[in-house]
């Protein structure tokens, strides 16, 4: 200690004082560099004169930095004044941005192209890097489909893309395409590089259509071996929840509602005396309120100079906020980059294992009908397979208590291997070669154990129970090769450059679906396929999809002014039949930087607007996502008949369903207009777009009539309909993104940005059909008989909701007869509705536009802050105008549950605004069809707050570690909405049950605490 003690006294007795002024490149003096010596924790800033003081020593650098200039280093030496001048940091000009095929300097990019860096999307405690995106790009639509542990995020890419295919964007990892969302952990991307328009999306031709997302998953670094690891722990919780009665208030209501419908009294008591004891919430038996959240990620990084590697592992467990349900995933990925002289070689290899539990079907609405003076779940009594349903209605009440036996378990193995080759033939000609490898395993095992349940007065109920034991076992095996074959030639003469790039690329996709099961098992102890009595039809689907295409670009620039991109792809898929199996898309985009000319360069201006570029691109993309041979006709099984006079059944294979051999290509027609912006030495940027996509021959299921040969009446849609290219569809909107850091005097660094999307979505044709393809049923257990709600509509965006608008509840006798004209069978406390049409009854033609799920606008505002060893960073959300569909609180009153019914109208209660319940989920006063369950779904979200204390770096530089950094995280901790459902955001399928509420599983809050170590 003495020793240390001595160290430190020689140090300062060996300091001395140094001063200086820090400038720009004009000469001026900046206020708020911050001056740090290399190593240290001591720092310092300069003054509003750019002056600045310290104690030093002769061996030590100092690093000087502000936001907008390159950072610089000197070492003090013996001088005792040390001015600087600091230099504008170009970067964010020349920043790489990965496009198809390539990469540009951010200055040459003429297409609509977004970036998102590793570390914005490691600050969301997510699975599913969609998450992480919300808000942060202008364009980009981030719903959560459900809240369900591990659930992929919907996104969409200006607007909605198809009516009846495929709604995501194309993902391409390390060059490769992927059949559908890779769910990569987001510890393991590097960068995330979105294509909006069509001109940058069209170099990949026919699954385009939605845009693309590039990810470059993390790089080996030269250098020492560096290792990152990374952990956080949290809890779940869901914030809301549909208000039902409590025993009390549910026997009045009960008592209430009978009263209404005849003179008989309800027979509970009779039945249940004991009612009393209970006031079970059964909704709050099937939470799992704080359910636990983790994640473990380690990184090792390190090469030389030829060879450099990448390891990453990630573990990530979620409990699911429902029980029944949770979510676990390893991941591991190794990335390999060799060079050696002319040659280059890419080798990403990855592997997943993800292992999910889902709740039973249907569960939030199997609590929410229970009546709460019944047992609650916990005191069912039962031995073996055998249990006791004490309760009036055992099959309902089985409906929960035995389907939470159910063991729903799914598995998932993954991996994929990316190869890019590159080599340089002779100066600026390269050939590069692409290889893509993934295989995608999943398997369910849905084990339903026998349950004999046993009722009131004793006896076996035998359709409240199951007799036997069931076991569903489901496979899918898929694999997906791709090879590329590019060529690349660049160009230079004086002030002109140019790039050709030429592409030959196969691609073959192969699935097979296998599903075998069992009924009746030794016992529920032997869940395995072995030990079932009998077998279940075994099912099989076996599909291949084939792509090839051919892709010429062009790219030219003009001495960094003039900026011009041409491409055409020419594509074949095996989705379509010989006579439209081929598409051609062009793509052409043009860019101006304004910046770069001489009157811009010499004039006032250039002090301030360090870069400005406009931008325009037209392009054609295609959609291939139809279902597979829809053009060719399909001989099914499963068509038996019974031949001769012992009526022996045999087996028989028909065409079921009607083909279409001249179904072709949906295409997109992409109109963009952009402007970049940068000003104050690159501290504020600012970008804006304007676009319209136009939709063509877009696929819709026609219905067929039933004397056409297909008609199933267990299946209408699915055999009935035949696929054809009958739909038109327009996406038009607007785009900013701005962003704005700096420094402050005292060493504050601050980053301020936000996204406007604003995005105008309208059906203009279908075939001669005005309004349409209704779905958006707001419930699962009630079945079919429940009505639509949401229609594809000429005029109005896909997935609107036309609903019967509601004149409120008819409270007295001149009410009463006049609405009788229209609903003979109306009484009082009914629910009246508007005969918009005037016949005098209330049908389906009576239904009217009522919005839709679909936001009028969004934004994002983000602000992060740093100081010191501190840093504070803010997320929000805002989107505005959608419409919501309350499912849940339409549930609850199907069931005369829900708390407003507490104070329904009732001769005694006569001025109630609430129908009577009249015990049937389809009365007209509980129609899914009406306007009464609409609300504002308006909601600005605090999506993510995080505040973090990094270590000093002396007190850690002697153990060999750079960083430790400790942070606490909520994400979604606030939610501020007039919606009284559970949680406002409602991606659904994304387009028609978009905002159609069923409460199937919330969105939940997190809260976590987390640390980043670094060696």
């Amino acid at each position: 200690m003495f020793f240390l003690l001595f160290l430190c006294a020689f140090d300062v007795s060996a300091q001395n004082k140094l001063t200086g002024k820090v400038k720009d490149e004009s000469g001026l003096p900046i206020p708020g560099v911050t001056i740090k010596i290399q190593g240290s924790t001591t720092s310092t800033s300069t003054d509003m004169d750019g002056s600045y003081e310290m104690e030093v020593s002769e061996k030590q650098t100092l690093v000087f930095s502000f936001m907008g200039y390159r950072t610089l280093t000197r070492t003090v030496g013996t001088t005792k004044k040390l001015d600087i001048q600091m230099q504008p940091d170009t970067q964010i000009l020349n920043e790489v941005v990965v496009v198809g095929y390539g990469t540009q300097k951010k200055k040459e990019v003429t297409g609509a192209v977004a970036t998102v860096k590793a570390d914005l999307i490691a600050k969301a405690p997510v699975a599913d890097v969609g998450e992480s995106l919300q808000g942060q790009i202008a364009g980009v639509n981030v719903q959560a489909a459900s809240g369900r542990p591990g659930e992929a995020t919907n996104i969409q890419i200006r607007g909605v893309g198809s009516l009846t295919g495929s709604l995501e964007p194309l993902y391409v990892v390390d060059g490769i395409p992927y059949q559908s969302n890779p769910n990569i952990s987001p510890d393991q991307i590097e960068s995330l590089d979105v294509l909006k328009d069509g001109a940058a999306a069209s170099v990949y031709g026919t699954r385009a259509s939605n845009g693309v997302i590039l990810i470059t998953t993390k790089r080996g670094k030269k250098g020492k071996i560096s290792i990152d690891f990374n952990a956080y722990s949290g809890i779940q919780n869901i914030t809301s929840g549909t208000p039902l009665m409590n025993t009390q208030q549910q026997l009045f209501e009960d008592y209430t509602t009978k009263a209404m419908l005849s003179s008989q009294l309800p027979t509970f008591f009779i039945t249940t005396p004991e009612l009393l004891d209970y006031d079970s919430d059964y909704v709050g038996d099937v939470q799992n309120n704080n359910a636990l959240i983790t994640n473990y990620g380690l990184g090792v990084s390190g090469g030389t100079q030829d060879l450099t590697l990448n390891f990453n592992s990630n573990y990530y467990n979620q409990e699911g906020v429902l029980i029944n349900s949770d979510f676990d995933r390893l991941s591991n990925r190794i990335n390999g980059q060799f060079t050696k002289g002319k040659f280059k070689a890419f080798v990403s290899m990855g592997m997943t294992v993800e292992n999910r539990t889902q709740e039973p079907w249907s569960l939030y609405e199997y609590a929410i009908g229970q009546r709460p003076w019944q047992i609650p779940l916990s005191d069912v009594q039962g031995s073996g397979s055998s249990v006791d349903y004490p309760v009036e209605n055992a099959i309902y009440y089985g409906y929960l208590a035995r389907e939470l036996q159910n063991v729903d378990k799914r598995k998932v193995t993954s991996s994929n291997i990316a190869v890019n080759l590159q080599y340089e033939i002779v100066k600026n000609l390269t050939y590069k070669l692409n290889i893509g490898k993934s295989n995608w395993d999943y398997r369910r095992s849905f084990f339903r154990p026998q349950v004999l349940v046993y009722g009131l007065d004793g006896s076996y109920n035998a359709t409240a129970s199951r007799a036997d034991a069931l076991l569903n076992e489901d496979y899918t095996f898929t694999d997906r090769s791709t090879i590329e074959n590019i060529l690349d030639y660049k160009l230079n003469l004086g002030k002109h450059s140019l790039n050709f790039t030429g592409v030959a690329s196969r691609e073959e996709y192969n699935s097979k679906q296998v599903g075998v099961g069992v009924i009746g098992l030794l016992s529920n102890e032997t869940p395995s396929l072995g030990s079932g009595q009998a077998g279940t039809k075994p099912t099989s689907y076996d599909y291949t999809n084939s792509i090839s295409g051919l892709l010429g670009r062009v790219q030219y620039n003009y001495n960094d002014r003039y900026l011009i991109s041409a491409s055409i792809r020419r594509d074949g898929s095996s989705n379509f039949g010989p006579d439209n199996r081929y598409g051609t898309f062009p793509g052409v985009s043009a860019g101006w930087n304004i910046s770069e000319e001489k009157f811009f360069k010499d004039g006032a201006i250039n002090k301030v607007v360090n870069s400005l570029k406009l931008r325009a691109s037209y392009a054609q993309l295609g959609n291939q996502s139809i279902p597979p041979y829809t053009y060719a006709g399909q001989i099914e099984s499963g068509v038996n008949y019974l031949f001769g006079s012992d009526q022996s059944l045999a087996n028989g294979a028909i065409q079921r369903r009607f083909s279409n051999p001249d179904v072709k290509w949906e295409t997109s027609i992409s109109n963009n207009i952009g402007l970049d912006l940068a000003m104050f030495q690159n501290k504020l940027t600012f970008t804006a777009d304007i676009y319209k996509n136009d939709k063509k021959d877009m696929l819709l299921p026609q219905q067929t009539p039933a004397s056409g040969g297909t008609y199933n009446p267990n299946a209408v849609d699915v055999y009935s309909p035949i696929i054809v290219n009958a739909g038109n569809m327009t996406n038009k909107g607007i785009e900013l993104a701005m962003s704005y850091k700096n420094q402050m005097g005292n060493g504050l660094k601050y980053n301020i940005s936000g996204t406007f999307t604003k995005n105008v979505n309208e059906i203009t044709n279908l075939d001669g059909i005005e309004r349409g393809y209704g779905n958006g049923r707001p419930t699962n257990s009630l079945g079919n008989a429940v009505d639509f709600t949401t229609f594809f509509a000429v005029g109005h965006e896909a997935g609107a909701y036309f609903l019967l608008e509601n004149a409120g509840v008819i409270k007295d006798d001149a009410t009463l007869l006049e609405y009788k004209k229209i609903e003979p069978s109306a009484i009082l406390g009914d629910m009246r509705y508007i005969d918009q049409n005037g016949d005098n009854k209330i049908t389906d033609d009576d239904r009217v536009y009522a919005g839709s799920g679909q936001a009028k606008f969004e934004s994002g505002l983000n602000l992060d802050l740093t100081y010191k060893s501190f840093d504070f960073g803010i997320q929000t959300y805002f989107s505005y105008g959608a419409k919501l569909f309350n499912g849940s609180r339409y549930f609850a009153y199907t069931q005369g549950r829900h708390l407003d019914q507490y104070s329904m109208w009732s001769p005694e209660n006569p001025t109630s605004d609430v129908p009577s319940d009249r015990g049937n989920a389809y009365h007209n006063n509980v129609r899914a069809s009406s306007d009464y369950w609409l609300e504002d779904g308006t909601y600005f979200r605090i999506r993510n707050l995080t505040l973090g204390y990094s270590l000093p770096e002396l007190l850690m530089t002697q153990y060999g570690i750079s960083k430790i950094r400790l942070y606490v995280t909520g994400m979604n901790p606030f939610t501020f909405t007039k919606y009284t459902g559970y949680d406002p955001e409602v991606g659904g399928n994304g387009i028609s049950t978009r905002g159609v509420d069923s409460g199937s599983y919330p969105v939940s809050r997190r809260f976590v605490l987390g640390l980043q170590v670094k060696f």
